[in-house]
């Protein structure tokens, strides 16, 4: 083998390792559509009763959505659990005590209470997160009952790398105005505001209380019309519920609501974070056209709390004191369960996606042993011959230098027996 032959060889084998390399590398970066995050805690043990832990999770800096929630915990341990999306966490730390969630950017994307089930967004929305928007972590924060050891409780979310045609918020409507006077019955306490911004499309809702709470509404006036968005019983599974039909916020319209309880003790209830207090919150997740607000803008309208317009507060339908004898929301419970059977079936079939990985990487790894040795043994196999050719004209040498020697041995014998 010449040497243009070994500098073909040694192209060659460089052509299949970028071959090799690129393989590999399209296997790791097109990975499943969907994928799982495990935002949980980890062994950990509550200091006090009623204490508020959070966990922070960095996402990657890439374009994701948040397209759905799989809760991992139970009601015997956490009293509800609210997962943000945030510009930058409150602690630095990993785990941390305390209501202080998030600084800069925030919204709430999840909340879950009693036990409720997961929760999928529709197809065309999801929560973009990540690159070339504010939020780049997401933070998990339970509310727990009491003292527990070993507790690994958290939420696992459903993201995606595929764009959808409009993003989610998230609008928290409430108040602050709790005063529940010991032994009375139904307690109103109502909340407005006015929407100022594109128009929304509400197709979700949740609603929460402490033990007090008998119903929460959320109503929407539009030229004086009400619409009824939501109404539910917060004594219920505490989660997201699809409406049976969206419903469009329009700018200047009115949001307005209440959450109605009952006081059966002989002691006042006030707002406050303890299982011993009350709350009042309804939140109601909604959809906008991305051409409608930048990607690197949070949503339009995070917050409408307290009675900001009394007058239109007073428009509250009379029946709204009243739980819902039937939902007024759509039970997606199966659906949900089909899509996430779906989704972790998806996740069971990529789960050994690094095993493949790691085999091609292995066969990658022998091959290019196999190609490397090859082209050894033949830059070997070249100089042995050489040196074989050598050592065999050396031998020749030495064997013409032998029989020269012994002609001219023999020629000098004979010169001497001429001379005698």
């Amino acid at each position: 083998m010449n040497r243009s032959h070994i500098e073909f060889l040694m192209v060659f084998i460089l052509v299949i390792i970028v071959k090799l390399n690129n393989s590999i590398s399209n296997n790791i970066v097109n990975k499943n559509e969907i994928f799982l995050v495990n935002i949980t805690m980890n062994n950990y043990e509550t200091t006090k009763e009623d204490e508020y832990v959070s966990i922070q999770y960095k996402l990657s800096d890439e374009e994701l959505l948040i397209v759905g929630f799989i809760p991992l915990i139970n009601m015997r341990n956490a009293h509800h659990m609210l997962t943000y999306i945030c510009e930058q966490p409150a602690e630095k730390k990993l785990f941390w005590s305390g209501n202080t969630i998030c600084n800069g950017e925030q919204t709430i994307i999840h909340g879950w209470s009693k036990n409720a089930p997961p929760f999928i967004l529709p197809k065309d929305v999801g929560f973009a997160v990540g690159r070339n928007t504010p939020y780049k972590y997401i933070v998990v924060n339970i509310h727990y009952f009491s003292l527990l050891k070993n507790d690994y409780s958290g939420n696992q979310l459903i993201l995606t790398h595929k764009s959808r045609k409009s993003h989610a918020g998230v609008i928290l409507s409430g108040t602050n105005q709790i005063y529940l006077k010991e032994n009375t019955q139904t307690i109103r306490t109502p909340f407005s505001c006015q929407y100022k911004g594109p128009t929304i499309s509400i197709f979700a809702a949740s609603v929460h209380t402490h033990q007090w709470g008998r119903v929460n509404s959320l109503y929407r006036v539009h030229d004086y019309e009400i619409s009824l968005i939501i109404k539910m019983n917060p004594q219920n599974p505490q989660s997201f519920y699809r409406l049976l039909l969206p419903v469009e916020i329009k700018n200047n319209d009115y949001i307005i609501g209440q959450c109605v309880y009952d006081n059966n003790l002989d002691k006042t209830i006030h707002i406050g974070e303890t299982r011993n207090d009350e709350m009042c919150n309804i939140y109601a997740m909604y959809s906008y056209n991305l051409s409608q607000k930048s990607i690197n803008n949070p949503p339009p309208f995070p917050l409408c709390w307290d009675n900001a317009v009394s007058q239109m507060a007073n428009l509250i339908p009379e029946d709204s004191i009243i739980p819902p004898l039937k939902l007024n929301y759509i039970n997606q419970t199966i659906d949900d369960e089909q899509y996430i059977s779906h989704v972790k079936h998806s996740m069971n079939s990529s789960r050994d996606l690094p095993i493949k990985i790691f085999n091609q990487q292995n066969y990658f790894i022998i091959i290019i042993t196999i190609l490397i040795s090859f082209l050894i043994l033949l830059i070997i196999g070249r100089c042995m011959g050489n040196l074989q050719y050598f050592s065999y004209m050396r031998h020749d040498d030495i064997i013409n230098r032998r029989k020269g020697f012994q002609i001219l041995k023999q020629s000098s014998d004979q010169e001497n027996d001429l001379l005698d």
